[in-house]
């Protein structure tokens, strides 16, 4: 009896081991495949519109924020006392000590703080299509960008001549007439003057987002 119980157990330990050894192992689990992580999505930039006076506007239509200003009674026309008003009204942001002068420092402060975008111009951009002795003011008669000056920054003008109507690099300090590196009230308010006659194309005195959004016709020979 106990010889076939040792047998039973010989046998059972036999087919034990055989079936361990063809036994298929279980399946790994699955691994989850590795991904570089994403960046995450840049927002989009903020787009800038700058005023005839150096303004900064930041929007979808910085042009019509800047329209809607700068028209206090909604006529859908800017006039030149309207346009000149807005300009006086600006002066007064940037006049920081309120002493009618724009000094050295309330410029750089414009540049810094209002409109750092201005500065972060590569060098090589506003060259082409400039003619020689082009200085900080820009070209007076150059006003064909109007037509795209809402549409953001673009190859060619410098400075904040790309987010403006005007070719002006830095509209503050081409206000500074005598070049002493201060803008009195005075000359702010001339360059105002000057300002609303290169964009009048018309010669209507009344300034629209048609106008100013039209391309300038050359003038006849």
């Amino acid at each position: 009896m106990q010889r076939v119980m040792a047998l039973t157990a010989t046998l059972l330990a036999l087919a034990g081991g055989a079936q361990a050894q063809t036994q298929v192992p279980d399946p790994l689990p699955d691994l989850k495949i590795l991904e570089r992580p994403t960046r995450p999505e840049r927002a989009p930039p903020v787009r800038l519109f700058i005023s005839p006076s150096g303004e900064p506007f930041r929007g979808d239509d910085g042009l019509g924020a800047w329209l809607s200003a700068a028209d206090p009674d909604h006529d859908g026309a800017v006039t030149s006392a309207e346009f000149k008003a807005d300009a006086l009204r600006f002066f007064a942001v940037l006049d920081a000590d309120h002493n009618g002068v724009l000094d050295a420092f309330e410029i750089q402060a414009y540049e810094r703080e209002r409109v750092p975008e201005i500065a972060n111009t590569p060098p090589e951009e506003g060259l082409r299509g400039r003619g020689p002795g082009r200085g900080r003011r820009g070209d007076p008669g150059d006003d064909a960008q109007a037509s795209k000056a809402a549409a953001g920054p673009r190859a060619g003008p410098v400075g904040a001549a790309r987010y403006s109507l005007l070719n002006e690099p830095q509209p503050v300090a081409a206000a500074d007439e005598d070049v002493d590196g201060k803008v009195t009230l005075a000359e702010w308010t001339r360059a105002a003057s000057r300002r609303f006659v290169r964009l009048d194309k018309t010669g209507t005195g009344r300034l629209t987002r048609e106008s100013l959004l039209t391309p300038a016709r050359p003038a006849k020979r």
